[in-house]
């Protein structure tokens, strides 16, 4: 046989082995733990500027179940809702975020006019609208005593059990515990993670990214046999036919940046 008539059947191979291991693994799927949710991230970051109210406000009109934001601490001690460590990209300042205080970063537009809001006031506007809040704290190593300030502002607002806290940071997540034994924590992996079995701190979620249930649809069933729900980060692959499949397989929570989409779709 020739090298060229050797393609075709490689390729057809190939697809059927692939065929094969995916109809395997949904025939041994297991089903959402909770009911599933659309997991607005930054707010809905497709509609409005990320991190602002004006996501979240949105987020939660589009009929998000959950807002998914980043908190960090300004240089005196209040937590604020931005994702990066810098402001460059997201703000008109400059420098980073833990050098400012509050009222400094109070002066800077995040976007079509919109400023950097404050954890509580997320929280409030959380309560208004009825969502929960899957809060991520964002390089807790440079900010000593984050979780504490986060848990005490969820904790003065009746809101803790309403909230889920998660980090890529796993020393993060094992002082929360420490801290509030009822805190439910979401363990971050990234890229490349293979095995999501038993996280630090007990965490009462898994959050893979969409590429590794892509590839290994199984990680939800290894988290939902532990009795572990699991939450899906979107990187570069979300779409529709992304939603639905990852819901196909199970997933307890789809962390999207176009909840309206999501909603049609699952």
């Amino acid at each position: 046989m020739s090298r060229r008539n050797r393609l075709p059947a490689f390729f057809g191979l190939a697809a059927a082995g692939t065929a094969a291991y995916y109809l395997t693994q949904y025939a041994l799927r297991t089903p959402s733990l909770e009911r599933r949710r659309v997991i607005a991230h930054r707010g809905g970051a497709r509609y409005a500027p990320e991190n602002t109210l004006a996501a979240f406000a949105h987020g939660a009109a589009a009929g998000a179940d959950m807002l998914e934001c980043d908190v960090q601490l300004t240089a005196d001690g209040q937590v604020v809702v931005i994702h990066d460590e810098t402001l460059e990209r997201t703000t008109s300042g400059y420098g980073d975020v833990g050098s400012r205080t509050l009222a400094e970063l109070r002066e800077l537009d995040a976007g079509n006019g919109e400023r950097i809001p404050t954890l509580q006031e997320l929280i409030d506007l959380a309560k208004e609208a009825d969502v929960e809040l899957l809060i991520e704290l964002k390089s807790p190593a440079r900010y000593p005593g984050l979780e504490e300030h986060v848990l005490s502002l969820l904790e003065g607002s009746s809101f803790l059990d309403r909230s889920v806290l998660q980090s890529f940071d796993w020393d993060s997540l094992r002082r929360l515990r420490q801290l509030s034994p009822l805190a439910r924590l979401g363990a971050l992996y990234d890229v490349g993670a293979l095995d999501v079995s038993w996280p630090p701190a007990d965490a009462e979620y898994v959050c893979p990214p969409a590429e590794m249930v892509l590839l290994n649809p199984g990680l939800v069933r290894q988290a939902h046999n532990e009795g572990r729900g699991v939450f899906v980060w979107m990187n570069a692959v979300e779409s529709p036919l992304t939603y639905r499949y990852l819901a196909a397989f199970g997933v307890d929570g789809l962390i999207v940046d176009d909840p309206i989409a999501a909603r049609r779709a699952v």
